[in-house]
């Protein structure tokens, strides 16, 4: 198209009169040209940043920005008054990348193998372990088979995560060997040893010892037996009642997740009023960045209070994680915790109320009316959900790092907060509808929470009781000043 023929039309006519109006470049003609023809379909009354965004993406997909920069030099002659709108259209584009972001099913499915006991030079110093090329020859070369995902004698392939987990307890349990002058081998001395040594040193720390941690210890020395044969029948008998006592203890004793909920205070609903308290705070902030950091905060909130991936799992990839589907956004995912064991896929499709949090992402800074054509976008571009401003990738404690700033507590902790609020309110029914959103499935997971909720409940009943017997002991008049001192103290709190 040439400048005769765009000038020609009845919509030029009324800036013919306008100075400079035939030194604007074809380019930039043809960009206003083509704004105008938008404006009449559309019946856009009085466009906004985000009508030009969206129009930038249609004319030039290949480079939006570009376009708007030679709208803008077009519009710094006819129309003065809309170049501002221009510029922060340009603000609404994401930064151009070098190349597209991986699936998160291709990231999930590469399983890089190396050699878990392999020398490193700039390994951190240890202070209670052993570096892993320094264990037993034969050790080293069980762990090596188990990275290959070779069979072992009388256990199954351990993961990743679990081998290395289990090499770190024979790395510990070689360097207090050592330190006692014993060879390192699972022989009850040794491992009663160690055992009694970790046990001493986490009875110092802030929260005492841990039996959950116990039991894991115990846990990947008796795999570790098991995998490798060569551990003989009474050692690995020792180290199985070893398991057993610590699972034992473990179950009279609540997790430090329980017990940081209890310090937040933090419920489901709590969690999801502070997700709305955010996204009512960044539509009244005026930074685009702290603006974009608010969203991301508040969409994270919402959507694991309710969905409560692991940390590993929680990185939603449009159009391969997350979709589009039938007026619905869906959460197809593998869980790669499990994933050996249930091949599964966790699937969510979730409701309206819920989806709104994916929503206000996509749309960013868009208006709302564009929100079908972003969905579409989105589906089409794909690329993780959560970015940091223009589109700059996010590292992968992104996530977890903004669920603990903004809620209080963990990510790790938003499965036991449901669990916990299903199990109070509805019982049993509300721990297998958990289970279903946290794709769980051990029988052991229900009788864990019911567990807790049977505490829980004993431990009301006797603070009921307990007050039930105080105010028997009281008089009318002192009573109802405490209870008007616990009312003002509760009230300056």
């Amino acid at each position: 198209m040439n400048r005769h023929r765009i000038l020609d039309k009845p919509v030029w006519q009324h800036f013919l009169h306008i100075e400079g109006l035939h030194a604007i470049p074809l380019l930039s003609l043809i960009a206003a040209d083509q704004v105008w023809e938008q404006v009449a379909v559309s019946g856009t009354v009085q466009p906004a940043p985000s009508d030009y965004a969206m129009w930038a993406k249609m004319m030039a997909d290949n480079d939006p920005a570009a376009w708007l920069e030679q709208l803008a030099k077009a519009f710094a002659v006819i129309l003065p008054s809309e170049t501002a709108n221009v510029s922060r259209a340009i603000c609404l584009l994401p930064a151009p990348s070098s190349a597209p972001a991986p699936a998160a099913t291709a990231m999930k499915s590469t399983v890089v193998q190396r050699d878990p006991c392999e020398y490193r030079a700039n390994a951190r110093a240890r202070y209670v372990s052993i570096n892993p090329w320094e264990l037993p020859d034969a050790w080293q070369e069980i762990l090596r088979r188990a990275s290959q995902g070779l069979p072992g004698h009388r256990a199954g392939v351990p993961s990743q995560g679990i081998l290395q987990r289990m090499c770190q307890k024979l790395c510990q349990l070689a360097w207090s060997a050592q330190e006692a002058g014993l060879n390192p081998s699972l022989s009850s001395e040794v491992v009663n040893h160690y055992l009694a040594g970790l046990e001493t040193r986490l009875r110092l720390r802030a929260h005492g010892i841990r039996w959950a941690t116990m039991r894991a210890t115990a846990e990947e020395l008796h795999r570790f037996a098991r995998y490798s044969g060569i551990v003989s029948e009474e050692d690995t008998t020792y180290l199985l009642k070893r398991l057993t006592r610590y699972s034992l203890y473990e179950k009279g004793q609540d997790a430090l997740k329980f017990q940081a909920l209890l310090d937040a205070g933090n419920t489901t609903l709590r969690v999801l009023d502070k997700a709305d308290a955010l996204l009512l705070r960044a539509s009244l902030e005026t930074r685009a960045d702290r603006r974009h950091l608010l969203r991301n905060a508040g969409a994270i909130l919402g959507i694991f209070s309710i969905v409560p991936l692991r940390n590993a799992d929680a990185i939603l990839t449009l159009n391969d994680t997350l979709v589009w589907e039938s007026g619905t956004w869906v959460i197809d995912t593998g869980i790669s915790k499990t994933q050996r064991r249930n091949t599964d896929r966790l699937v969510v499709a979730l409701e309206p109320e819920f989806g709104r949090y994916i929503d206000v992402v996509v749309q960013g800074d868009h208006d709302a009316r564009h929100l079908p054509e972003l969905r579409n976008q989105a589906m089409k571009t794909g690329g993780p959900l959560f970015v940091r401003e223009r589109g700059k990738c996010t590292s992968p404690t992104y996530i977890p790092r903004l669920f603990k700033t903004f809620a209080g507590t963990s990510l790790t902790t938003a499965r036991t907060m449901l669990h916990t609020d299903q199990a109070i309110s509805r019982g049993e029914v509300g721990t297998r509808d958990t289970m279903a959103m946290a794709h769980q499935t051990s029988p052991q997971t229900a009788l864990k929470y019911q567990a807790k909720r049977v505490r829980q409940a004993a431990i009301q009943r006797v603070q009921y009781a307990a007050a039930d017997r105080r105010s028997e002991l009281l008089t009318d008049d002192l009573l109802e000043q405490i209870r008007s001192l616990e009312t003002a103290q509760e009230v300056h709190k």
